[in-house]
């Protein structure tokens, strides 16, 4: 199962959105800016995707290699982010330096709605859990 969020954008916002690098770095910036609710959600469901390896906290992260096709609305990018994990039963934190999320983005020009998808890799709950 995938991670995924979407984000209603407000109408100018998609006027910031080109198929420039630069531009398209700026739009993710600004849409996820530090201790902004969209970033909170970013966060979040980029400690899901690390938590088989502890209990993780991102503690930086920043935007690389985006791409955006504008006639399509498609888009990706990756994540290069830093993660403290904890092991509370041994009392531990493990840092971790520039690990990698990949992503990719639809625009809906009419709803005005940006939906992400993280890689499909993460781990998500099974009915194993339950046992």
């Amino acid at each position: 199962m995938m991670n995924s969020l979407q984000i209603k954008l407000q109408k100018g916002q998609l006027d910031e959105l080109k198929d420039e690098p630069a531009s398209l770095l700026k739009f993710l910036n600004v849409l996820f800016e530090p201790l902004s609710v969209n970033y909170e959600q970013l966060k979040y469901a980029l400690e899901r995707e690390f938590r088989p390896e502890g209990s993780p906290e991102v503690i930086r992260l920043n935007f690389d290699r985006v791409k955006f096709e504008q006639n399509t609305g498609q888009g990706s990018f990756r994540i290069v982010l830093d993660i403290d994990f904890s092991f509370g039963c041994e009392d531990v934190v493990t840092n971790k330096r520039d690990q990698t999320s990949e992503w990719t983005f639809l625009v809906d020009y009419q709803l005005l709605i940006i939906s992400f998808y993280s890689s499909p890799y993460i781990d998500s709950r099974t009915t194993a859990d339950e046992f």
